[in-house]
């Protein structure tokens, strides 16, 4: 069964105004490169008032906290995990919300062959490597965690992740990534990179496509990976502005990379991608252009000669992500969800537009 989801530019619903302040501990997995960050969502939750305490692993506490809110992938806490169990067999959990942004497989409509595993991402799963986020890993972590009762609510940030739970008879919330301004913004500077890839080239699709794309004499500039800090932070923002054309060469075909897309249209690079199946908020020929692989050199070059089309894309795609969809807005759309699932978490009227489905 389908839960609410959000269609085209009418993403985000007005936030509500909280009469309880939530004490919210909040899953937390740094960075490979070593690079002190923490998850941009902390910010939002404090914008709306809320109190935050980042956590990894097991804690003794969980009683000072209105709600567990697992960010991003359960699969990558699997302490976490077998604490809940017990604390659930006892009855003393707190209330747990996870916001899933990693893939999963698209549901059994979607047009696309799926992408076989690659060695790498095989002997995760053969080693129970906590770092695996492969689909299937992810969809077999959230069927276990269902089965177990493990969490109160459950939030995806695509609509085809939310299709394929439906599938597996698992409601889900559909609630996008929102822009941060970490993401970017307009440096106004000269772009003199045509092309970019910006994403982890270790991925053999990847390099499978980029390699096909050189060979019909496309020259894509290269970036990307997680264990270095030249492709992050105010390193990432500049080279996103030199650049007039950002791929979106997925992992797997038909995936919606929402974080890719908000990088690409927050530093106002015109996106090019290959077909995305449930695309959601961003729609194809006025935030993004869509391309099959045949036809992308031809395409990009289009666009690379005519600044007078790119410019009104690149701009309508700035103003979605960075005034309808922040994730300010994103964040106060989760918290909703949660008070509606339990009431004692907060007090207030339903905002008109989360009537508007």
């Amino acid at each position: 069964m389908l839960g609410t989801q959000i269609q085209g530019a009418d993403v985000l619903p007005i936030r509500r105004s909280f009469t309880k302040r939530l004490r919210i501990a909040l899953t937390h997995r740094p960075l490979p490169n070593g690079e002190d960050t923490r998850p941009e969502v902390v910010d939002a939750l404090s914008e709306l008032g809320h109190e935050v305490t980042l956590v990894r692993g097991e804690r003794d506490d969980w009683s000072r906290f209105d709600l567990l809110w697992i960010d991003h992938n359960p699969a990558w806490h699997p302490a976490l995990r077998r604490q809940l169990a017990r604390l659930r067999r006892r009855g003393d959990s707190p209330f747990v919300l996870i916001w899933h942004s990693e893939p999963l497989p698209l549901p059994a409509a979607a047009p696309f062959t799926p992408e076989r595993l690659s060695l790498r991402e095989v002997a995760k799963i053969l080693l129970r490597d906590a770092r695996a986020t492969d689909p299937h890993t992810n969809a077999r972590v959230l069927r276990r965690m269902h089965a177990h009762r493990l969490f109160d609510l459950l939030v995806v940030t695509t609509p085809s992740r939310q299709a394929f739970l439906a599938e597996q008879q698992i409601q889900a919330e559909m609630v996008p990534l929102g822009y941060h301004v970490s993401h970017g913004r307009d440096l106004g500077i000269a772009r003199d990179i045509d092309v970019l890839f910006l994403g982890d080239l270790k991925v053999p699709r990847r390099r499978r496509l980029l390699a096909r794309l050189e060979s019909c004499g496309l020259r894509v500039e290269r970036a990307g990976s997680w264990f270095s800090r030249d492709s992050w932070g105010e390193a990432r923002t500049r080279l996103l502005n030199r650049t007039r054309i950002l791929l979106n060469l997925q992992r797997f075909p038909g995936e919606l990379a929402g974080l890719r897309m908000i990088l690409g249209m927050a530093n106002k690079a015109l996106v090019v991608s290959e077909p995305i199946f449930m695309a959601g908020p961003y729609v194809e020929g006025i935030h993004w252009i869509a391309s099959e692989i045949e036809r992308m050199p031809e395409v990009v070059a289009s666009y690379l000669a005519a600044a007078e089309r790119r410019q009104p894309i690149v701009d309508a795609a700035y103003a979605l992500i960075t005034q309808r969809m922040t994730l300010t807005r994103s964040a106060a759309r989760v918290i909703d969800l949660a008070a509606a699932a339990n009431p004692a978490l907060g007090h207030a009227q339903l905002a008109a537009t989360e009537q508007r489905r």
